[in-house]
């Protein structure tokens, strides 16, 4: 078996080890080259892989995320292939990566909660033998539950032409973000939602066509939404509007904008990510709580 740090030509073998052990999940080469080489913070030393010849048996990939508290490890992604589960090669990986981590002078590891730009909130609970590979290596489960809501996108055409007529009465106009939007909305970001949010919806200028829509107001942006920036293509999210414009439906106008693109793009499903006002989805749009992620961590 040789241990070594995982490489953009490895993609296509990834995608298939993917495919084949998160079945929940809908893996493309692109989603796997934006969310591992081309995210933030990237640290090729965490990319872990073992090979088996030439085949991918396992994976174990971390990053770091800087922290009010300090930088902060995470473990973003793993798995075994099933021919080769239980024989230890997931331990070996974990280990590694823990002496590198340590090496590195960090004293913690996580998996889950590493915004900006992840593949999941944390742990899905459906996915049991991985929590309890994380619960025998010493990993405690977090206080923090994280939820995505499902929306079904075949069920309306997800129109906002009267809303937003109605709206450009009071001076509102909505579009598609541009790129000479760029440096003033990337301005806004930071100075409205901060460095986490800038980073996950600058990331969709990675789209084509760029998957974020925002509200003007008298020529000055002041909401946004959204998709395709982090976790997974059809994945909603993030979306803010500016607290005094609330109560309009500048948010469900925007929302809508996005259901629409990824019903154009040939989803039939959208998932909203880490989902903080549960009521509002399920009143907008329909939508039900569809996957609950645990956060887990431990001392190293």
């Amino acid at each position: 078996m040789e241990l070594r740090e995982l490489r953009e030509s490895d993609l296509l073998d990834l995608l298939d080890l993917c495919s084949r052990t998160l079945p929940l999940d809908k893996f493309s080469i692109n989603l796997l080259k934006h969310r591992i080489f081309q995210e933030p913070e990237h640290r090729p030393e965490y990319q872990l892989s073992l090979w088996d010849g030439d085949k991918l048996v396992s994976v174990m990939l971390g990053g770091v995320r800087t922290s009010e508290e300090g930088p902060a490890p995470a473990i973003r992604l793993f798995a075994t292939d099933p021919a080769y589960q239980r024989r230890g090669y997931a331990t070996q990986l974990l280990n590694e990566l823990i002496n590198r981590i340590q090496a590195d002078g960090m004293k913690t590891l996580r998996v889950g909660g590493s915004a900006p730009i992840y593949f999941w909130p944390g742990v899905d609970v459906r996915y049991t033998p991985a929590i309890c590979f994380l619960i025998k290596h010493g990993f405690q489960i977090a206080d923090v539950r994280c939820f995505n809501m499902e929306v079904d996108l075949l069920s309306r055409d997800w129109d906002t032409s009267a809303d937003e007529d109605r709206l450009a009465r009071e001076g509102f106009v909505f579009r598609r973000l541009s790129l000479d939007d760029r440096e003033e909305f990337s301005k806004w970001l930071l100075d409205v939602w901060g460095s986490t949010w800038q980073c996950e919806a600058l990331a969709t200028y990675q789209n084509e066509p760029i998957s974020t829509h925002i509200a003007l107001h008298d020529g000055m942006i002041c909401a946004f939404a959204s998709y395709g920036g982090t976790a997974f293509e059809n994945g909603f999210g993030p979306t803010g509007t500016e607290e005094q414009l609330r109560g309009k439906g500048i948010g469900r106008i925007l929302f809508y904008r996005c259901m629409r693109d990824l019903r154009m793009l040939g989803h039939e499903k959208c998932e909203v990510i880490w989902v903080g006002p549960i009521p509002f989805y399920a009143k907008v749009a329909d939508a039900k709580i569809n996957r609950v992620f645990w956060v887990l961590g431990k001392q190293i």
